[in-house]
């Protein structure tokens, strides 16, 4: 009983998510960009490197909480779609490449920090332009998560109408040159859902509310 109590505030994983990736981002601060002089980059990441290995970290530590809420997410899409759930499935493989690509790029941070006073400045620079770089496997993860959420949720009336809309919209501009903002639409996103699958798992008197199935909806 009290672990079914405690799967309710599964969904709040999605709040946690958010709020540990945007303290990592205030901790790491802007990084150097590509045209900036080798000198420049490896000053950053020698006066930066504390500041930037505990953003790396932080960063980890919200990715885990990440794939927990898309499992939570998943579970509710996997209740609501009837046949193969290929959609559903779908949105948790885009989750899980968007995480994999996440931790990557932290990776090549923490490794940037951790290693400038023992490599070439030629060695940082480099790895400072891979860091920077390193967006496609985040953005297609992401658009797939977005894309299969939006259209099984307007198939299924699992989100209101209007947020599948915008979710359907996330999945397809985080592939375009508007990706980054995408990703930060997403964060809001992710706070609301988060609240919504909450409220609805806790259901009346705080029971968990199963999600039916719905008429499909007439979209591809």
């Amino acid at each position: 009983m009290a672990s079914r109590g405690l799967q309710r505030f599964a969904p709040l994983s999605g709040i946690v998510f958010v709020v540990l990736i945007v303290l990592a981002i205030v901790i790491g601060g802007e990084t150097p960009d590509n045209n900036d002089s080798q000198r420049a980059i490896v000053d950053f990441w020698r006066d930066n490197d504390t500041a930037q290995m505990w953003s790396s970290i932080i960063g980890v530590w919200g990715t885990v909480f990440f794939v927990w809420f898309a499992a939570s997410f998943y579970s509710t899409l996997r209740r609501a779609e009837d046949g193969p759930a290929r959609l559903s499935a779908i949105c948790f493989a885009g989750a899980i490449i968007g995480a994999v690509g996440l931790l990557s790029s932290l990776s090549l941070s923490f490794a940037t920090a951790d290693a400038v006073d023992d490599v070439p400045g030629s060695v940082t620079q480099t790895l400072t332009v891979l860091s920077n770089g390193f967006f496609f496997p985040i953005a297609g993860g992401y658009a797939l998560f977005f894309l299969g959420a939006g259209v099984l949720a307007l198939r299924t009336r699992t989100l209101p109408v209007w947020l599948g809309w915008v979710t359907l919209v996330l999945g397809i501009a985080l592939v375009t040159p508007v990706g980054f903002f995408a990703l930060i639409v997403g964060m809001v996103w992710i706070l609301v859902v988060s609240v919504m699958l909450y409220r609805r798992e806790a259901g009346p008197a705080g029971r968990a509310g199963p999600v039916e199935p719905a008429a499909p909806a007439s979209v591809a």
